[in-house]
């Protein structure tokens, strides 16, 4: 689930797909320690759906997804059998975006920086040797799209940042 702060819009709303990979290094001398880079493939965005409130007024529609390749660095702790936290930067391209209105496509709008740099924390449990599931919050550092002035101002705020929160599904060998 994701949300875009800065589009006047509030609550992670958008759902998107999430999926990749990684590998992970353990220390030799401190076993509890390990370093793990990924690369995933993320669905970011916001949206907010046409319902009609308690009077019967139809709300707009709006709806902003963004496609990244998302590439964390992530340090991890083996906190107790088991669970792992994990912290660190990511580094991620955008290789599409596209915002719709109940219209269609907004045309002629102001684009989104081509990079994100974020920071990731997150807690993992390993349900089986091989099983597990992770629960993550990346917040951008860096916003992902500054109006300039030029360009209409509809769904943003000055600046706007990048929220996610990520419940996923693991497979390792």
């Amino acid at each position: 689930m994701t949300q875009i702060s800065g589009d006047d819009l509030s609550g992670f709303h958008k759902v998107g797909a999430y999926a990749g990979g990684f590998v992970n290094w353990r220390f030799i001398q401190a076993p509890k320690w390990a370093i793990q880079p990924e690369i995933n493939f993320v669905m970011k965005g916001s949206s907010t759906y046409l319902k009609a409130d308690k009077n019967g007024n139809i709300g707009n529609k709006y709806v902003l997804t963004l496609y990244y390749m998302e590439v964390p660095v992530l340090a991890k702790f083996m906190a107790f059998k088991g669970f792992e936290i994990e912290l660190g930067p990511t580094f991620n391209v955008l290789l599409h975006a596209v915002e719709k209105d109940a219209n269609g496509v907004i045309p002629a709008r102001m684009p989104f920086r081509f990079y994100e740099i974020a920071g990731m924390a997150g807690i993992s449990y390993l349900i089986k040797d091989h099983y597990g599931i992770n629960f993550r919050f990346v917040q951008s550092l860096v916003p992902v799209r500054v109006g300039d002035g030029n360009h209409g101002n509809y769904r943003l705020n000055k600046k706007q940042f990048s929220t996610e929160m990520a419940l996923s599904f693991f497979y390792q060998f």
